[in-house]
């Protein structure tokens, strides 16, 4: 009697393959009919235990891992504080007819920008802030020479 009460191990085969006429994938748990289809049978990984909860104020991101060669923050800051300065110096009629070097040098300041962003967020508002005193000074040379 005790033997009726446990249950009893299911088991079923789960085949997978590729339906020729639609090239869609299909599974099921009885095999193609048609002799020429490759069926795999797929092995049983069962469900997926749940993740604990996380504490409670700790973030649920994971945390970004840098490639080995990827340039640090202080480094891409010290070019990007290059570039900076390279920009606040030229004079604003340079940027009325903007050259293929200014061009390269404006787009390596705003890709710069966005990378240390990405990579220092606490840092983003002063340089956000940079770039608008940057703007502003160019706007303001750019209006003096009309």
């Amino acid at each position: 009697m005790l033997l009726l009460l446990l249950p009893a191990a299911a088991h079923a085969d789960l085949y997978r393959w590729v339906d020729p006429a639609t090239g869609s994938v299909k599974f099921s748990n009885v095999p193609p009919a048609e002799p020429g289809v490759n069926a795999q049978v797929v092995p049983y990984q069962g469900p997926v235990p749940p993740k604990p909860p996380a504490p409670s104020g700790a973030s649920t991101k994971p945390l970004p891992v840098a490639p080995a060669d990827a340039p640090s923050v202080p480094a891409l800051e010290a070019q990007f504080n290059a570039l900076y300065a390279q920009l606040a110096s030229a004079p604003p009629q340079n940027f009325r007819n903007a050259d293929d070097k200014l061009r390269s040098q404006m787009q390596a300041y705003e890709a710069l920008r966005a990378e240390l962003d990405r990579l220092d967020p606490a840092g983003a508002p002063r340089r956000s802030a940079a770039t608008l005193a940057l703007v502003e000074r160019l706007k303001q040379g750019l209006s003096a020479q009309k």
